[in-house]
């Protein structure tokens, strides 16, 4: 079993993010906000020869860093912030997590590949370092099958929701096996240096938040149907009108990203007898399987729900919306 933990005996020094996708490489940055070095790792590219130079192994990552220095919203506080994070892959640079007490995966939705990243983790991390997920809803005991015995009490679910410098909330969901201290040691930090809301939810389907939100997308996309509305009258009417973000069903549906929203939905379809209290809205509508086809998957392609289409005279982002009957692009 592990040592006891406490915020005061164990403390979070410096951190290790997996993953340098959407979501991946703004934990890394809101990390680096509180002043934490980081460690951000992703994949060498397909088809990269092994003898390759630094710089091209390490594209991905290269690429998510100068991703964040133009995302709008900003994702670091300073852009001297940026300094605290060093990029690697996980082919040349796991060695670099041995010296962090927190590492966090965030991959594909795939348990396949995170059963593999994490087998390697084990073989790296110190003994004592805490190890998190921030899957969006597959079931966290799934996740932590490979696991050797000796780490999964340090493991568990940090579910972080995008972009995380703005958005509070938090979900930590723990396995059976994980041990209370170290999951209040991730909890006071959160709390403390990320400026989190923390909430503890069961390892259910899509956990607290998806499993709502999800629902409540699935709701507006079939009245929305149903009462031929646009996207965009779905979004005026479920924005700011109900105390809602501004951005709406849809808008916000672009930022996490389509092809995440459609991994939930697929969550829930595939508990829904399980579970036994779920309803026929959460499947999401055919057009947005059309979408997902097509590439379209949200803001980190430049087009889903709405296309960006550059800025106005005053600088101010132009986007055309899709006509969810056509799935063509029309000015908004």
């Amino acid at each position: 079993m592990p040592p006891s933990f406490t915020s005061v005996n164990k403390q979070i020094r410096k951190v290790a993010v997996l993953g340098a996708g959407t979501m991946g490489s703004r934990i890394a940055a809101h990390i680096a906000n509180a002043g934490l070095p980081v460690i951000l790792l992703d994949i060498v590219p397909p088809g990269t020869d092994t003898g390759a130079e630094k710089a091209a192994k390490n594209k991905f990552v290269l690429a998510a860093m100068d991703g964040l220095k133009k995302s709008k919203p900003a994702a670091f506080y300073t852009q001297e912030s940026a300094r605290l994070i060093t990029i690697g892959n996980f082919e040349d640079d796991l060695g670099m997590i041995a010296d962090c007490d927190w590492v966090i995966e965030v991959v594909a939705e795939n348990l396949e590949i995170k059963h593999a990243l994490l087998g390697k983790v084990a073989q790296h991390r110190r003994a004592d370092s805490i190890l998190t997920t921030n899957t969006s809803g597959l079931p966290i005991a799934k996740i932590a099958e490979g696991l050797p015995a000796e780490v999964k009490p340090y493991f568990f679910g940090t579910h972080f929701f995008n972009p995380p410098r703005y958005m509070r909330l938090l979900e930590i969901i723990p396995t059976r096996e994980s041990d209370t201290g170290a999951v209040a040691t991730i909890a006071h930090f959160c709390d403390q240096r990320l400026g989190k809301t923390i909430v503890r939810s069961h390892d259910t389907p899509n956990f607290i938040a998806n499993r709502i939100g999800t629902f409540s997308l699935g709701n507006a996309i079939r009245l929305m149907q149903e009462q031929g509305l646009t996207i965009e009258e779905v979004d005026t009417l479920t924005g700011a009108a109900l105390g809602w973000p501004k951005t709406g069903t849809f808008r916000l549906g672009d930022m996490v990203g389509i092809d995440v929203l459609a991994h939930v939905a697929k969550n829930f379809s595939a508990q829904a007898a399980a579970i036994g209290d779920e309803r026929a809205e959460v499947a999401l509508a055919p057009f947005i399987g059309r979408m997902i086809e097509q590439k379209w998957l949200g803001d980190k392609v430049g087009q889903g729900f709405y296309k960006k289409m550059g800025k106005d005279a005053e600088g101010r982002d132009l986007r055309h919306v899709l006509d969810w009957q056509t799935l063509d692009y029309n000015p908004s």
